[in-house]
């Protein structure tokens, strides 16, 4: 990789946004001719939609985490993640919600249930390891702990959409369905698609790590907050249209399990990978601790009131202004804490 930390600053930011741009095409490139192969080998589409095409929602945020956790950076990795919960849950959600009504319905609080258990599995080590070492630490055996369950967790995705099918309108809306009037292409072809697309996502990561990385050393920010709020923010904002459409569609369940799956996913796979790649553990700080893990519980607690109340079945407009100020409130106290 070229050494770009002595460019000018407007060209680093420039490098920054356009890693962000290319890593969030590649990976929709590598989702989408992952699905047209599959769907040649004859993979049932229950099976497509609960594996590749959900893990391929966290490809951005796993290209960056993973490049950071290979260079020594796991505050990084865990601020890129927990900034895309966050990001996803407040300020995504908060505009989709502008547009229209989202349901909450069986399959999104199953989700919701599972992100907290998942939230609980990546905090209560963190705590412990604050008692007994003195310092925030997610150990390297947790990470293998999450990737033995994630798993665990595609398996219950297939189950729940053999008992609970998409419709095809959603389908629709969430911009993942192949045309089948379009001719199949060769096998030859779709590989070479992926193996352009996976590289062009480990060399957009890698520059958007290392432009952020530069940003933060040039403006004195901790490269943790530059991940959970500006990387986090770039690599969520692309989910925004899909997610508005869902919404506007009276599709808005589809919307709210897919920022809950991907947000599972964020922590299980992402943190999951970056806590093994990251010899002796990742150890986090105490103002990097407070403000993302105290985001984190108050978006799961507005989010529980409403999900496990028989009588609320369903946010709007008004819970989408108090995430948006939220997501608002979330940045400034990053910004204070400098």
């Amino acid at each position: 990789m070229p050494d770009i930390s002595n460019l000018h600053i407007i060209l680093i930011l420039i490098i920054l946004v356009v890693s962000l741009f290319i890593l969030s095409k590649s990976a929709d490139l590598l989702v989408d001719n992952a699905v047209k192969l599959s769907k040649i080998w004859g993979l049932s589409e229950v099976v497509i939609g609960a594996t590749i095409v959900s893990l391929g929602t966290t490809l951005p945020e796993l290209a960056a985490s993973v490049i950071s956790a290979v260079q020594g950076n796991g505050e990084f990795s865990v601020g890129n993640a927990i900034g895309s919960c966050i990001t996803n849950t407040s300020l995504i959600l908060g505009v989709a919600l502008l547009f229209g009504i989202i349901p909450v319905r069986k399959r999104q609080t199953q989700k919701l249930t599972i992100f907290i258990i998942a939230t609980l599995l990546l905090t209560i080590p963190l705590v412990i390891s604050y008692f007994v070492l003195g310092s925030f630490k997610i150990p390297q055996w947790l990470g293998i702990v999450m990737l033995v369950i994630l798993p665990f967790y595609m398996a219950f995705l297939v189950i729940q959409e053999k008992k609970n099918p998409v419709t095809k309108e959603e389908l629709e809306d969430e911009e993942k369905e192949i045309e089948e009037e379009k001719p199949k292409q060769k096998i030859i072809v779709l590989l070479l698609l992926l193996l352009v697309a996976a590289l062009l996502i480990a060399v957009s990561a890698s520059f958007l790590v290392d432009s952020a990385e530069v940003i933060a050393l040039r403006i004195g920010i901790p490269d943790a907050i530059i991940a959970s709020t500006l990387v986090a923010f770039g690599t969520s904002v692309p989910e925004l249209s899909t997610a508005i459409a869902a919404t506007k569609s009276k599709h808005g369940g589809l919307a709210l399990g897919n920022v809950l799956g991907a947000n599972i996913l964020n922590i299980l796979f992402v943190i999951g990978i970056s806590s093994v790649l990251t010899v002796g553990g990742i150890v986090l700080s105490i103002e990097f601790v407070l403000i993302n893990f105290i985001a984190l519980a108050l978006i799961i607690i507005l989010f529980s009131i409403i999900a496990y109340n028989g009588k609320i079945n369903k946010i709007s407009k008004r819970e989408g202004i108090i995430l948006l100020i939220f997501y608002i409130a979330y940045v400034i106290a990053n910004l204070l804490s400098i």
